[in-house]
């Protein structure tokens, strides 16, 4: 694709899928994952991601699995709104187990023998769900219970809540206290700064391109690389591509959220390549936020009147003192 070439790249860098490929170690986010990775070596049992859409919550969770693929037996499930039954069954499909025609209590008693043999080989058993707000509250039930799977030393389980910020509302609610008692790690991911969101552009326009050949021949997970983001920072071109100005442009109207990053940069970097510019400039993300029309892109402006509004309101308090003086 000539657009690619334009800017020396081998693939889009601005794609939404959650390529873990792509992760850029915010603050926010490597705590995020650096947790994860303790909760689970440490046995804790339950562990909590929460996060508002499109901050990357499913990314870390993807970075997070290619850490642990060797490691650990691990069921996804994407389809949380699932009965008790319907989620033990998709349990045990996701972890190979042959469940046939077996009723819940058999079900219980595979998935803790299963267990068992893969802690007894120095693994761990994890379950993750996504959008875990989605869950019922007899399937949050149901994952307590669950979470009761252990030896004298152990826990048997390893359970990983992500969701939205409603889902910390939900589990303060009287009936499900136990299991929000019994959560011991809570990652909460937050937006990117100012400084981040121009990192994060470049950091992903230089994974894109053709510089980073460290990668390709260690072939290491993305989140192994966090000690290297500064090396690998300061590979690309001495031209910026990205001006200082789009990137606070950029963070005013996305306010720091990686999905709507993409979308706009992906949009602007359209507009400079029509123009031959290999510099992105502001003007390029103002063609962008009207291309894409987003009711979340939406720049907060002052009225026309607000200049007045503020003279007369200046007036009026400069009276008042003066009025108080006398």
């Amino acid at each position: 694709m000539d657009f690619l070439r334009f800017f020396g790249l081998k693939e889009d860098p601005f794609k939404l899928t959650p390529d873990p490929a792509f992760f850029y170690p915010s603050s926010s986010h490597r705590e995020g994952l650096l947790l994860m990775d303790y909760s689970v070596d440490q046995k804790e049992g339950f562990l909590l991601i929460t996060g508002e859409p499109g901050t990357g919550k499913t990314t870390m969770l993807n970075v997070f699995l290619e850490n642990w693929k060797s490691r650990a037996e691990t069921a996804i499930i994407l389809t949380p709104r699932l009965s008790p039954e319907e989620f033990l069954s998709a349990v045990a499909e996701d972890l190979d187990i042959d469940i046939g025609n077996k009723n819940k209590h058999e079900i219980i008693k595979s998935l803790r023998d299963f267990m068992a043999i893969k802690s007894s080989e120095g693994k761990r058993v994890i379950i993750i769900v996504d959008e875990a707000q989605n869950l019922p509250d007899e399937t949050l039930e149901e994952l307590r219970l669950l979470s009761n799977l252990e030896t004298d030393k152990d826990k048997l389980l390893q359970i990983i809540l992500s969701g939205q910020p409603e889902l910390q509302t939900r589990l303060r609610s009287d009936n499900l206290r136990q299991l929000n008692q019994r959560i011991s790690s809570r990652i909460q991911l937050k937006h990117f700064s100012p400084d981040e969101t121009l990192d994060y552009i470049n950091y992903r326009m230089i994974i894109g391109g053709k510089r980073l050949k460290a990668r390709k021949k260690t072939d290491r997970p993305a989140c192994k690389l966090l000690r290297d983001v500064p090396r690998i920072m300061k590979t690309g071109k001495k031209k910026m591509q990205v001006h200082n100005k789009t990137g606070k442009a950029a963070y005013k109207l996305t306010k720091g959220i990686p999905r709507l990053i993409n979308m706009l940069i992906s949009r602007a970097l359209m507009a400079a390549y029509l123009e031959e510019s290999s510099l992105v400039l502001p003007r390029h993300i103002d063609h962008a936020v009207k291309s894409l029309d987003h009711s979340d892109m939406q720049a907060q402006r002052w009225p026309r009147l607000a200049p007045v509004f503020i003279g007369s309101l200046a007036i009026i308090l400069a009276t008042g003192m003066l009025y108080i003086y006398l």
